[in-house]
């Protein structure tokens, strides 16, 4: 099903005060409720993400379409909404309709799609030179689809996002709050290689001896499949590489889940489909000891998930796959950066930097919303900025490890 209509929205000037224009003849949006309406929107959504500053995956219609098919729990829907000016395409914002904690159904949350076991960021797209307009657009048609929701959740938008640009002046009918703020890693590989493999130092001589070690177990090949090579082949392999480890008897491995399973199922043949899939691999006598699922989002190589074999552990063979990795990605014109989209400690071994990605609430400018809202959101952000920091290093190791004993499966 299919929506649309035009609406005026307001820009602002330089100076910040408000200009009133009629934007009914040149801006127009669309809403879609099913996947065969959301089909002839996908090419034109998919240039917009690929252009995007971000370089995030789950900015592109294939990450959203897997989300939408497999992660969505049982009492929430979803909507797609798409901003035009003229015929060209300015936003994209799909939403997930899920009843609130407390109001119920009658004040339902609204939010983009986003999950920390699938999903590391829930910004949304918008054209960088009418950002502010496009977001407009797309909140006043949120509004109209669901006209009592308390509030819209952003999840780690990043900090280059035009969604800060959009949102410098406010959000009519909203007010705007920063929540949670998470450090991802990435490593700019625009520079010299060989000044940068220098600088690793101690790390560089441990993946020499790694090497070494690897050598003595058999014949080495790596694997970088992409284009036409990077398919739906890989993935059966590379699952049961994952759940041959701490993963699987954790169960927490994919194939534990059959919604994870589906999820990357189709997440890789809607990223194959594209062209924008990579699988990388370390095999010794034929055998997987390594593989690593990769996407590719403009000019950023995102590494979302990799695996490897635990008897082969004393080689380090993620390791030594990421030494690979970084090694191609430098001499790659088409590449400028690697996104590991997580903050994980053990990136800081390959001297990663780190860049923002902050939580952004809307919250409806109502009696109810805000009374309930605004609390949550302020609990929220104390506890990551203040309470969690202070908590000693041994109880979050001792959590972690009662919450995968509390997981563990036969």
């Amino acid at each position: 099903m299919e929506l649309s209509r035009s609406i005026p929205v307001r820009a602002d000037n330089a100076s910040g005060d408000p200009i009133y224009r009629d934007w009914s003849q040149s801006i127009r949006t669309a809403t879609v409720h099913d996947f065969d309406a959301l089909t002839p929107y996908i090419p034109a959504w998919d240039r917009l993400a690929w252009e995007a500053a971000q370089n995030v995956p789950t900015l592109l219609p294939g990450w959203v379409d897997a989300f939408l098919r497999h992660q969505l729990r049982p009492n929430e829907s979803w909507f797609c909404s798409f901003a035009y000016i003229g015929d060209r395409l300015i936003g994209v914002l799909p939403v997930i309709v899920t009843p609130h904690l407390l109001l119920g159904r009658h004040w339902p949350q609204l939010r983009t799609p986003y999950d920390k076991r699938t999903t590391h960021s829930g910004d949304v797209v918008l054209a960088p030179d009418c950002a502010a307009v496009a977001l407009k657009a797309l909140l006043a048609e949120a509004a109209h689809m669901v006209p009592s929701h308390s509030g819209l959740d952003l999840k780690a938008v990043r900090c280059n996002s035009p969604v800060w640009l959009a949102l410098r002046n406010g959000a009519d009918g909203y007010l705007v709050r920063s929540g949670h703020r998470f450090g991802y890693w990435f490593l700019d590989v625009q520079g010299d290689s060989a000044g940068y493999w220098a600088n690793l130092c101690k790390m560089r001589q441990n993946l020499r001896r790694s090497h070494r070690r690897l050598e003595k177990r058999g014949a080495i090949s790596v694997e970088m499949k992409r284009g036409s090579s990077a398919n739906e082949n890989f993935l059966a392999e590379f699952l049961a590489l994952e759940a041959s480890g701490w993963k699987g008897r954790m169960g927490t491995a994919i194939l534990n889940d059959p919604n994870l399973v589906a999820f990357y199922t189709t997440l890789v043949r809607n990223f194959a489909n594209q062209g924008q899939l990579e699988w990388h691999g370390i095999r010794v006598d034929g055998r997987l000891i390594a593989g690593q699922l990769a996407v590719r989002c403009g000019k950023a190589l995102i590494l979302p998930r990799y695996a490897y074999d635990e008897d082969f552990a004393e080689c380090s063979p993620g390791h030594l796959l990421t030494e690979e990795v970084i090694e191609k990605a430098f001499f790659d014109r088409e590449v400028t950066e690697i996104n590991i989209m997580s903050s994980a400690h053990q990136c800081s071994l390959w001297h990663m930097a780190q860049d923002s990605y902050i939580d952004v609430h809307l919250v409806r400018q109502r009696t109810l919303p805000v009374l309930f809202n605004l609390p949550q959101i302020a609990a929220r952000k104390a506890y990551h900025d203040h309470v969690r920091p202070r908590i000693p290093i041994t109880v979050k190791q001792l959590y972690r490890r009662l919450k995968r004993i509390k997981h563990r499966k036969p």
